[in-house]
């Protein structure tokens, strides 16, 4: 199987006892009802059934497509490649007892900083902006999780070695910025004399 690289996308920028710290957002899926038979289908992962337990949490580490509908280009991990690829995430909601939430979490900004571009070999991410995409390797994700969640410490943080293991993913960003700019244009639509707070931040 081949590895899992979370998508997280920079909401901003801190520094944190001397190191400079990106924060940045990734989408969960949740469920506190439990059911006879439940099943989600979020590929690679497989279905589950039956499921009897409270509180599960799933990170979405791949896009959900419609059985029978190809993505446009081909790319491996099941990547974001069009604004529906994440509409199709929230629809989810419309299926069962499930919610759609974003969770952030904090990166080294020298993670970030040079790290290579998904795809192209020799090229790397000069700055780091907000609404940035970037893929990053489980284990890497799992130490930063565990650092928000206070579970390290800083130090214990800073031993992580993320070489090669984080990566830029431009096409992943302009499609999830074009999804949050067709949220506010809807929004703006619906709600012409209100202001409506989005659950992604964009500028």
């Amino acid at each position: 199987m081949h590895e899992v690289h979370i998508p997280v996308t920079v909401d901003a920028e801190r520094e944190i006892d001397g190191e400079a710290m990106v924060r940045a957002t990734y989408f969960v899926i949740t469920t506190d009802a439990p059911a006879s038979v439940w099943q989600v289908d979020l590929p690679p992962l497989a279905g589950l059934h039956g499921l009897g337990a409270l509180g599960i949490l799933g990170v979405v580490y791949s896009a959900v497509r419609e059985h029978g509908s190809p993505a446009p280009m081909a790319v491996d991990n099941e990547f974001f490649v069009r604004p529906g690829d994440i509409a199709a995430i929230f629809a989810l909601e419309e299926e069962g007892p499930l919610s759609v939430q974003l969770e952030d979490v904090w990166l080294l900004k020298s993670w970030c900083v040079g790290a290579e571009v998904w795809g192209e070999p020799g090229s790397t991410m000069e700055a780091v902006e907000r609404g940035d995409v970037l893929r990053v390797e489980l284990g890497v994700f799992q130490q930063a999780y565990r650092y928000t969640a206070s579970d390290i410490t800083l130090d214990q943080f800073l031993e992580t070695d993320a070489s090669g293991r984080v990566f830029s993913s431009p096409h992943e960003t302009r499609a999830i910025q074009q999804w949050a700019e067709d949220q506010i244009e809807e929004t703006r639509r619906a709600f012409p004399d209100k202001k409506v707070k989005l659950r992604y931040r964009v500028e």
